[in-house]
């Protein structure tokens, strides 16, 4: 049975539709087969007339396959049927599994874009060998979270000259006149995380994943409280910690780099960059809140039943609409501190870092737009690029997987550039 390319799984959903025409927008996709899977066959068509709406390309005879997260047997035809999976469908710690399980097992390797570090860890512990055996990618969180931090991070190790010590970032969301509303479906994942977070047990996860110690710089990233002020020539306001997925990607692919490239591993704190401290303190405010809510069912299902008045309309069960995501941009900002000197990684520096390097990533809406670029981008890696991906098959990270990869050209072709702003003597 011939493959088809790319399979996008979960098209008729908010994200997943965005893919598909995303998709079929890019040149870069010339020449290349896909085919469009979920539940309905009804929906999935009319995604798929939309997009030739849209982009003035008639794909409404491109391929359905009809597959449900429930049923293991439909996983794995569509898995039959594809060199790449990409998973749309979230939350990934209720709907995921099988789809990774399917992949593994069918030969197609399998991108998403979860945010849910338990699940994706989980994954690893429980596919790595098989994805291996089988000659398979696996790698998650291919959307904006973690694209641009992870990648960012790689791109900042390979342009510092000198050793890279330990990195701050900062997330900072712009929006336009329409201001701006993210889909509730992300908001429910975080309902998910929040509530699962004492349960998830990823110490032990981690431990087994990451057996090895590794060794980082003896200088750490400075401690800051939970809200700050922002104090760079480049940049200003104040800053919280970010609570999405890019940590816990970044140290998994410096581990790789440690263990598996011979690279020094980097120290690595994240931070959402806000526009005044009121609004950081509503912030954080809210997320406490959350986490007291989530606690018991009473009140979660509430939070899961309202999303929009729950998140202060910060979510919606519509979404944000195309004028709004049209307005919106971010700009991922990577505060570099490190060495001028190269030593050998059996060695370490002493002192202070003495050089400072700031890159950037910029890019479209960060919730739609770009997390369709950055999955298909991480799809063309997979299927155009294969001479610079890891030699063998298993469960990475982005930046374990493409890091050596074409990957920034993809990017760039949906507007996703990384560039160096200033360098610093210390």
């Amino acid at each position: 049975m011939s493959r088809y390319d790319v399979v996008v799984y979960g098209a008729s959903g908010f994200t997943g539709a965005y893919v598909v025409e995303y998709l079929v927008n890019s040149e870069q996709f010339e020449g290349l087969s896909f085919a469009v899977a979920g539940r309905s066959e009804k929906k999935l068509r009319e995604v798929l007339r939309n997009v030739s709406q849209r982009t003035g390309k008639d794909v409404s005879g491109a391929a359905v396959l009809i597959a449900d997260s429930s049923d293991e047997r439909s996983l794995n035809e569509m898995a039959r049927q594809a060199k790449v999976v990409i998973n749309a469908v979230g939350p990934y710690r209720l709907y995921g599994e099988g789809v990774v399980k399917a992949a593994v097992e069918n030969g197609a390797s399998h991108v998403d874009i979860s945010g849910e570090p338990a699940w994706i860890e989980k994954m690893q512990q429980k596919y790595a060998e098989e994805a291996k055996k089988q000659g398979v990618y696996v790698v998650s969180a291919c959307g904006w979270d973690s694209i641009p931090a992870d990648l960012g991070v790689n791109f900042l190790k390979k342009n510092f000259n000198g050793d890279l010590n330990h990195v701050e970032s900062f997330v900072q969301l712009l929006t336009g006149p329409s201001g701006y509303s993210f889909n509730a479906g992300t908001y429910q994942t975080l309902i998910l995380g929040l509530n699962g977070a004492a349960t998830d047990k990823l110490g032990a996860v981690r431990k087994q994943i990451m057996p090895e110690k590794i060794v980082r710089g003896e200088v750490k990233v400075p401690k800051r409280p939970t809200l700050w002020e922002i104090k760079e020539k480049e940049l200003n306001g104040v800053a919280v910690p970010f609570p999405g997925a890019d940590k816990s990607i970044i140290n998994r692919s410096q581990y790789y780099d440690a263990t598996v490239r011979h690279t020094r591993p980097i120290h690595m704190e994240t931070y959402i960059r806000l526009s005044s401290q009121f609004y950081g303190y509503l912030i954080a405010l809210w997320i406490m809140f959350l986490s007291i809510f989530v606690k018991y069912p009473f009140t979660r299902r509430i939070l899961q039943q309202y999303p929009d008045q729950c998140s202060f309309y910060m979510f919606k069960n519509s979404g944000p609409t195309t004028e709004q995501m049209k307005e919106a941009s971010f700009v991922y900002w990577f505060f570099g501190y490190g060495y001028k000197e190269t030593l050998p990684m059996d060695q370490q520096h002493q002192g202070k870092p003495n050089r400072k390097v700031v890159a950037t990533c910029k890019g479209p809406d960060a919730g739609y737009i770009a997390t369709s670029g950055c999955v298909l981008s991480a799809a063309l890696a997979l299927i155009r690029d294969k001479d610079n991906l890891p030699k063998e098959g298993g469960v990475y990270t982005t930046a374990a997987a493409f890091g050596d990869s074409k990957i920034y050209d993809y990017l760039a072709s949906f507007g996703i550039t990384y560039q160096l702003e200033s360098e610093y003597d210390l």
